[in-house]
């Protein structure tokens, strides 16, 4: 079973002012996506260390190789939740259902959104995580030119906890209970826009993150997110005990700064998973996905 977490204070997008507005919007034009990441949101309630981070990390994901890296996690992710788990066909059962074409397709997208965004949140945690306990090398490869990614300007409708139907709520509790998690992302909300698909997407999912086979995945994942910091360079920043407390942190701080990143990792380890499931599922499952392979190949 998930170990409870206690819940995260967090500053919603609509909620930042002033430089914490300044880096969200930065941010969500160095990641290509329209809205801000949990983890972001967690350290705006330390406006201090989000603009510490930021003036850190804004510089890194402005190389190939930090994109590079994402991908990487992105494809490994897929391939760990393909050959470990038994995925159905997701939208055969909303066949039946009167869902649209055009519904589907807007599903597809939203999909696409979150499948892209959340590695290279799960990269940076580790990269944090990483400089808290020493300095990261630099790296000829990470002085590889930024080659363009992808980048979605629409804004997913999301379905907030208290304006969902009693159904979605329900499904939300299972979630957040059965994963532990401290706050419900994005994703999932964004899914509820569709509750027939979220309802599918769930009944699969919750046997399989409920298994020790997902705990070895994500906690594989974990170790490639974090392998792959160490190729990465954060210059000019120093993370260490002795810094923070030069800055101005206090222990009670730092230790909640260091506890919310490495909470976050694991959140993020496990959402990547998700993620490359509802991927999978939309696509028509395992079964179809190994067959059009084998196909192509």
């Amino acid at each position: 079973m998930p170990e409870k977490r206690a819940k995260l204070k967090l500053v919603r997008e609509r909620e930042a002012a002033g430089r914490t507005r300044e880096i969200f919007d930065d941010l969500k034009q160095a990641l290509g996506v329209p809205g801000i990441p949990l983890l972001y949101q967690a350290y705006a309630a330390l406006p201090e260390f989000l603009d510490m981070h930021w003036r850190a990390f804004k510089p890194l994901l402005a190389t190939g190789h930090f994109w590079q890296l994402a991908d990487r996690l992105r494809g490994e992710a897929y391939t760990r939740t393909h050959n470990y788990f038994q995925i159905g066909d997701l939208c055969e059962p909303l066949s039946h259902m009167s869902f649209s074409s055009g519904a589907k397709h807007q599903l597809e997208e939203v999909i696409e959104l979150f499948n892209y965004k959340d590695a290279p949140v799960l990269l940076i945690a580790s990269a944090q995580l990483l400089a808290f306990d020493q300095a990261i090398a630099k790296d000829e490869q990470s002085l590889v030119p930024l080659v363009e990614h992808p980048r979605f300007n629409e804004k997913p409708v999301l379905v907030d906890e208290e304006v969902a139907t009693p159904m979605v709520k329900r499904t939300y509790e299972e979630i957040k209970r059965a994963l532990g998690l401290p706050a419900l992302n994005g994703d999932y909300k964004a899914f509820a826009r569709w509750p027939d698909f979220l309802a599918e997407y769930w009944k699969a999912l919750k046997p399989i993150v409920q298994s020790a086979a997902y705990r070895e995945q994500q906690r594989a994942l974990c170790e490639s997110s974090e392998t792959m910091a160490k190729d990465l360079a954060i210059r000019d920043v120093d993370f260490g005990f002795d810094a923070l407390e030069s800055n101005g942190f206090n222990g009670k701080q730092i230790e909640a700064i260091v506890r919310t990143t490495r909470i976050l990792q694991n959140v993020f380890s496990g959402l990547v998973l998700n993620v490359a499931a509802a991927k999978i599922g939309f696509e028509g499952g395992t079964t179809k996905t190994t067959a059009d392979r084998e196909f192509a190949a």
